[in-house]
């Protein structure tokens, strides 16, 4: 099974749909404007509770929070 990552975040895309702001945004999961902006910039990620509350906030997947990049499986070279 190929190992997968976070990529880019789609959180700008899921505010817009969900007519809604960072700050609103931030509000509802109970986190920091800054911390949003860290979330959308890549520079921090959400821990599964946060993921599954935006989720629930932005009625969607926890997958459909980020683009998933496939790690390449090293194990399988090894042998």
């Amino acid at each position: 099974m190929p190992r997968l990552r976070a990529g880019r975040c789609r959180l700008p895309e899921l505010l817009k749909q969900n007519k809604m702001n960072q700050r609103e945004f931030g509000k509802r999961i109970n986190v920091s404007d800054s911390f949003v902006s860290k979330i959308i910039s890549g520079e921090k990620t959400f821990s599964l509770n946060k993921a599954k509350e935006a989720s629930m906030v932005l009625n969607c997947y926890i997958d459909d929070l980020y683009d998933w990049d496939v790690v390449p499986n090293y194990e399988s070279d090894i042998e």
